[in-house]
């Protein structure tokens, strides 16, 4: 009977570990623990940026509100094995859309916030916006793409490397990266905290979780990264830094946030209040956007997640808020990367622009036109350039400056183009 006892415990202890290991989760409390234990130099680099958010908030806990809203430059790094895994430009602008929904408290199901906390939901008076300037102060979309032949990144920090099939990050002092690829791992994303090795920081979602709507059923609302990016700034998980608060002591650092055992789950089934630490407005933030909740389900953050989020921003992120990155740049042409050589006349143009081959008939090609903010203003798929002048459509672009980029297969190239009415 005995064994029979300790069998069947074991047989459930294995399916509640096989229940937990089905969902697909956040991976940044592991990722950091894992470079603390690496590092013992980043222990103590994490300590003082935990005095100075301290000190902060308390010196500005009175300045929450109707601060100068930031403006955080963003590259993201596309590495991608095959097509589905190459998002297009338009998704990656959508999860930027998303970021400033979120962020400014501008998201439509705010509203279900319940109304005992209402007064805790905050306008973070952050924003986001794909960088106009590469690190060489030449003019880009904001986004890298990397083909590569890794099938599955199995979570690792790899991806962030060019040599191991990844990508190198741009300076991490004047941009947030945020590579998109394969996660694997059981991975919705990760994200390293302030004090991280320069070269292992950013953000790194899975691709079928980003941007809006994505190719996931239940994390198809782009907030994996609101959630990721509320690690870069410095916001641990509801239930503070650890794997297990089932005895309620462990704390996240924000005085409006109660404490709770764990992350909530299928948060759209749940209803307030629901208690695991506390009871009433201290039950658990089940929608709060550091929690584990499903795309629809989580939808703001507080103001001492805010608080926390803005002494990073004036910390040990605060480099980002002197980047030149958001600046006019002039625009640089990829040299070496089309075998042929294009023609693009004429130039300035009015309704119609020629792109011609001379040395390559049948190069099957993308166009994309942006203007010098950046933003994606024209796009045209699989023209097939050659000897004869292939015509696109420009008559819908005002008088000005963009740039046409013509991608193909596997290479790119830029050119600056002016359209005169």
């Amino acid at each position: 009977m005995l064994n029979y006892l300790r069998l069947l415990v074991f047989l459930l202890m294995l399916t509640a570990q096989q229940g937990f290991a089905q969902h697909t989760h956040c991976g940044t409390s592991e990722k950091m623990q894992e470079q603390l234990e690496l590092n013992p130099e980043l222990r103590t680099k994490r300590a003082e940026i935990e005095s100075f958010t301290e000190r902060w908030i308390t010196e500005h806990e009175h300045e929450i509100v109707d601060r100068a809203v930031v403006t955080i430059p963003v590259v993201v790094h596309v590495v991608y094995k095959t097509s589905v895994q190459n998002i297009s430009d338009a998704q990656i602008q959508s999860q930027i859309d998303v970021l400033n929904e979120d962020y400014r408290k501008l998201n439509a199901d705010v509203s279900g916030v319940p109304t005992i906390w209402t007064n805790r939901v905050a306008d973070c008076e952050i924003q986001f916006a794909l960088a106009t300037c590469d690190p060489n102060g030449y003019w880009t979309n904001g986004i890298t793409r990397t083909e590569t032949t890794v099938t599955n990144w199995q979570g690792s920090d790899d991806v962030k490397v060019t040599a191991a099939g990844g990508h190198d990050p741009w300076p991490a002092a004047n941009y947030l990266n945020i590579w998109v690829c394969n996660i694997g791992a059981g991975l919705l994303g990760y994200a390293y905290q302030p004090g991280i090795n320069p070269l292992l920081d950013g953000v790194v979602i899975g691709y079928g979780y980003f941007g809006r709507p994505s190719s996931s059923t239940t994390y198809n609302k782009g907030r994996t990264a609101t959630h990721e990016i509320g690690h870069y700034f410095n916001l641990d998980h509801l239930w503070g830094p650890v794997a297990d608060n089932s005895n309620c002591t462990a704390d996240d650092g924000v005085s409006d946030t109660p404490k709770q055992k764990g992350p909530n789950y299928d948060a759209c089934e749940l209803t307030y209040p629901s208690a695991s630490c506390g009871s009433g407005s201290n039950s658990d933030m089940f929608n709060n956007f550091m929690d584990y909740g499903d795309d629809p389900c989580i939808f703001f953050f507080t103001n001492g997640q805010k608080s926390r989020m803005l002494a990073a921003i004036n910390g040990p992120r605060a480099s980002l808020l002197s980047s030149n990155a958001l600046n006019q740049c002039p625009v640089g042409i990829e040299e070496h990367v089309l075998e042929s050589s294009l023609i693009v006349y004429p130039n300035p143009a009015a309704d119609v622009l020629n792109i011609q081959s001379d040395q390559k008939d049948g190069l099957l090609t993308d166009a994309s036109v942006f203007d010098l903010s950046g933003k994606l203003v024209l796009t045209a798929s699989k023209l097939r350039l050659g000897y004869a002048a292939v015509p696109l459509d420009v008559s819908e672009l005002k008088t000005g400056s963009y740039v046409l980029e013509l991608r193909s297969e596997n290479e790119v190239v830029t050119r600056r183009i002016n359209i005169a009415k």
